[in-house]
């Protein structure tokens, strides 16, 4: 385990979010003052995104599983065998590349603003946008997987700041086509031109700091292609349940409720996105070095990495989750110049998914970073497939509060089945406790009771008794998690690294 190179990637992570921050203040506005029904066209181009998103899950599935795998292989001193599984997942990328853009022309043929209810986006431009996008996940398919592999030689800080200065490139790029009242296509065009531009950067980078990474189709085969088919399947499972949790809702809020409704979700739940992707910072922090030490089989340095990043994360869960929360208020009128927005509990129920989904994440990170995924792929898409067949019902009859609630009691479930695969993901001997994670729920059902009161009467207060209460509730809820949590021993670690980092040398 090196701290150093946690460190350095949790940077990484942070600008990323910074990047993502700057995206969902700015985007989500520009459309709401620039164009005539603000709200409603901002809703169809959510929509209209997540119709194609979908398309991403195959990258992701065997480009997380080639990584992984090569970081795993390099690490053990196999150094052909990793060039093998690297080329053979890039030829099965270009299979599926080619398969895309010959689909994607069908689009034309397809009643695509029909099925989304579309009203004021025609349906030549529906057709456009997505036959572009279709483009932009071809180009996304090689970036990501370019990126991700500096993970091999450990410097997959490195790949995440090339990926920070793309999203943040196409920000720029989606926020002037915006202001010159660019149409659908026009935007998506913008983001297509920003894919393509940095991906030609990427590959002189790799080819100038880390030669090893540039894949070989003659390392490849047609055999080994194979035997990453079922693996990469099952992380495709993955984002196919990513895509139920994040744009399944959307369309079916679109079906059910409206636009309207569509814009007002995905804004709440983009609030609680930015505290879930603090947290999540530190979970995903830790990927390459689960990778490197099951490679290496150092199972006493994963255990040891297990329990230290637990505690941090349990500690943040509460804070941030209940600080966000509280904030809401302030969020809206600031950013959005609409505070009529905030719906005091469908934000206390947000806040409550979020803290959920923080912790399934960092017990998730460690089934896929050492691909022992295949179980928990199953168990997901089956669960997420559930949610949402219960959700079409719960929606019709309690709006979105429906949702949320279905949301959460899987959310819970699929927590404490990861807990248990966790457990067996180390050898027998090392023993693996959930008190943490029983502590943690404990904590948060004491932390959001109190939160109750605030939460409903903010709703009327000045913006700085919002910010006063909700930084107040932030430092309580920090003292008391700081030793409920055992946080100490972590400071105490990471302070004699330093310690000894920076001491002078005789």
């Amino acid at each position: 385990m090196s701290l150093k190179r946690i460190l350095k990637l949790m940077l990484t992570y942070f600008i990323g979010q910074g990047v993502a921050v700057i995206t969902q203040l700015i985007v989500p506005p520009l459309f709401l003052h620039f164009y005539a029904n603000g709200l409603e066209v901002y809703g169809e181009w959510v929509a209209l995104s997540a119709a194609i998103s979908y398309l991403g899950t195959l990258n992701y599935g065997i480009q997380t599983y080639a990584n992984n795998q090569t970081a795993i292989l390099y690490n053990r001193g196999q150094v052909e065998e990793a060039k093998s599984v690297q080329a053979s997942a890039v030829r099965l990328l270009l299979i599926i590349i080619g398969i895309f853009m010959a689909l994607g022309s069908l689009v034309f043929f397809l009643p695509v603003a029909e099925w989304l209810r579309l009203k004021h986006t025609s349906p030549h431009d529906a057709e456009l946008t997505i036959l572009l996008m279709v483009a932009q996940m071809c180009i996304i398919m090689p970036w990501s997987l370019f990126t991700n592999s500096y993970m091999v030689v450990g410097k997959l800080a490195r790949g995440n700041n090339w990926a920070n200065a793309q999203r943040l490139c196409t920000v720029f790029a989606t926020a002037t086509a915006i202001l010159l009242h660019g149409s659908f296509p026009v935007i998506a065009a913008a983001q297509l031109g920003s894919y393509l531009f940095f991906l030609i950067l990427l590959i002189i980078d790799i080819r100038r700091t880390a030669p090893i990474l540039l894949p070989s189709l003659r390392y490849g085969s047609w055999r080994e292609v194979s035997t990453i088919l079922k693996p990469s399947g099952h992380f495709v499972l993955f984002s196919l349940s990513g895509f139920l949790t994040w744009q399944g809702p959307i369309l079916l809020t679109q079906r059910v409720l409206g636009p309207g409704a569509v814009a007002t979700f995905q804004l709440v739940r983009m609030v609680f996105q930015f505290s879930r992707q603090i947290l999540s910072i530190a979970s995903f922090s830790l990927g390459q070095d689960i990778t490197m030490l099951v490679g290496k089989r150092d199972w006493p340095g994963l255990r040891r990495l297990y329990d230290l990043s637990e505690r941090v994360v349990i500690f943040l869960i509460p804070v941030v989750s209940i600080g966000c929360l509280l904030i809401c208020p302030f969020l809206f009128t600031i950013w959005l110049h609409k505070r009529d927005i905030y719906n005091p509990i469908l934000c206390l129920l947000m806040a409550v998914i979020s803290g959920v989904l923080a912790i399934k994440e960092h017990k998730t990170q460690f089934q896929q970073s050492s691909n022992k995924h295949e179980e928990l792929s199953l168990f997901a898409i089956a669960g997420y497939s559930v949610m949402l067949i219960i959700s079409f019902f719960a929606m019709k009859s309690f709006g979105l509060q429906g949702f949320l609630y279905a949301w959460l009691t899987w959310e819970i479930i699929q927590t404490a089945y990861i807990v248990h695969l966790n457990l067996k993901l180390f050898p027998a001997e090392m023993h693996i406790s959930i008190g943490p994670v029983l502590r943690l729920f404990a904590f948060m059902t004491v932390a959001f009771g109190l939160a109750v009161w605030p939460t409903f009467a903010n709703t009327h207060w000045p913006i700085w008794l919002d910010v006063v209460v909700a930084a107040g509730f932030t430092l309580v809820l920090s003292a008391a998690g700081y030793f409920f949590f055992g946080v100490a021993e972590v400071r105490e670690l990471v302070q004699a690294k330093l310690s000894r980092r920076l001491a002078p040398t005789a």
